[in-house]
């Protein structure tokens, strides 16, 4: 039976009362032992004294020495804690540049293959670069490549198109950036500006761009704002109806605008009410007959405004006058019923200048709500260091005063049988003395 638990195993409250119980009947056994050598060696008291100091000498020396060879193996382990530590932090800091090397050769690689020059060939047949670069994806056809996906055109360093490519043609959504620094951010359709988008027009005195505003393309020409397409307004349907038949109407009123960009519901010259899709169709705004428009308003019953049934719309005419007195105009200032020019307003530099305060006052509440995390994170870092230093003295100051305290018991229990040692040999030699006196008493009798 393993009393004492597995080699190297905690041992439980029973193995370890029973355990300090075997260390004290040693003890015990070794006093009695000493006793019985004392008793043999026949030794004067002061030659016992003076043994017993060396051996209290030599016993605290080796307290010490056990002591200082605890703490140097303390030492070592905390040493091979920290270099094991030490070695795993650079090892994962080496695994994380080593992937972030490999993710950036693979970027590179990638931007390698999809970058491609375009030259042109001198009288000698040697390459020279125009300054074009197409970036992004691209197709094999035969020997050559032509761009398909997504990409960009640079033309000596500035992005002249990005977007969507088909076959090598500019289909799809792009940013296309036009000869006066104009911007397009719309639909493209074989190489063409086609449907909706908003333009950008460019400041030349400031060199800023204004506020994109929604536009038609259609085949490379810019039909009208979308803002121009009041209620009221007629266009003429100049071709088909984007890839069917001709429209049979000549034009059409527009009623409202549907939540489709370039949607809009209109009713035609010829009767009924159509939705169209006027970033396919072929139009143009009639401005001739602008101030004479039929409107409707929907009836949800029969009987009002003239309706004759349920759910249906009742036609009401354009009110000249009254646009005249109140012009509807536009985001941007503009009027199709009416030559009264706009109003100018004398708060635009105000409402600039409240623009800029409230974005001043957002950029300084984000940088104080910053400052105030950093902060944190730097008293959190702080009062964590403080805490481990605290930790770790603690833990010193016991271990030092648990080593005084074994060294103060060990003292003390040596002293004891110091004690214990003198009374015997004290005693031993009353004994003697007395034996002596009775000796010498019955001699002298005879």
């Amino acid at each position: 039976m393993d009393i004492l638990g597995k080699m190297g195993g905690p041992m439980n409250e029973a193995q370890k009362k029973l355990y300090k119980k075997l260390l004290k009947n040693i003890e015990a056994k070794d006093e009695e032992d000493e006793l019985a050598q004392m008793a043999a060696a026949k030794e004067t008291p002061a030659e016992a004294y003076a043994r017993k100091l060396a051996i209290e000498r030599k016993s605290e020396e080796m307290m010490r020495a056990k002591a200082e060879r605890r703490l140097a193996k303390k030492k070592e382990k905390e040493e091979e804690a920290l270099r094991v530590k030490v070695e795993r932090q650079k090892k994962k800091e080496y695994e994380e540049r080593k992937k972030k090397q490999e993710e950036d050769d693979k970027k590179v690689k990638e931007i390698e293959i999809k970058t491609h020059k375009f030259f042109r060939l001198n009288k000698f047949g040697k390459g020279i670069a125009t300054g074009v670069v197409y970036f992004g994806d691209s197709i094999r056809v035969n020997e050559s490549w032509i761009p398909h996906g997504f990409g960009e055109y640079k033309v000596n360093g500035e992005i002249l198109y990005e977007g969507d490519f088909s076959r090598g043609q500019m289909h799809g959504n792009g940013i296309y950036l036009f000869s006066n620094h104009d911007i397009w951010r719309g639909t493209f359709r074989f190489d063409e500006l086609h449907g909706v988008g908003m333009l950008e027009k460019n400041n030349a005195e400031s060199g800023e761009h204004e506020e994109g505003r929604e536009c038609l393309f259609h085949k490379n020409r810019r039909i009208c704002f979308t803002d121009e397409l009041l209620p009221g307004v007629h266009i003429k349907l100049t071709g088909k109806s984007g890839t069917g038949p001709a429209h049979h109407s000549p034009g059409a009123t527009i009623l409202n605008r549907l939540k489709k960009p370039g949607h809009f519901r209109v009713k035609m010259d010829i009767g009924g009410v159509q939705s169209l899709n006027l970033a396919e169709d072929a139009f143009q705004i009639d401005t001739s007959v602008a101030r004479v428009t039929l409107l409707e308003d929907y009836v949800p019953r029969a009987g009002e405004k003239g309706a004759i049934r349920d759910g249906t719309y009742a036609e009401k005419r354009y009110n000249f006058n009254e646009d005249i007195a109140m012009p509807t105009y536009t985001d941007h200032g503009e009027n199709w019923y009416s030559d009264k020019p706009p109003p100018v307003s004398d708060n635009i530099d105000a409402a600039e200048e409240e623009k800029k305060r409230k974005k001043k006052e957002w950029e300084a509440r984000l940088k104080a709500k910053q400052d105030a995390k950093d902060e944190d994170e730097k008293k959190e870092e702080l009062a964590k260091g403080r805490a481990e230093k605290a930790a770790a003295e603690a833990a010193a100051k016991r271990e030092a005063e648990q080593a005084a305290k074994e060294l103060a018991d060990r003292k003390e229990n040596l002293l004891k049988k110091r004690e214990a040692v003198e009374a015997e040999m004290l005693r031993r030699e009353n004994k003697a003395n007395e034996a002596m006196k009775v000796n010498a008493g019955e001699g002298g009798k005879k």
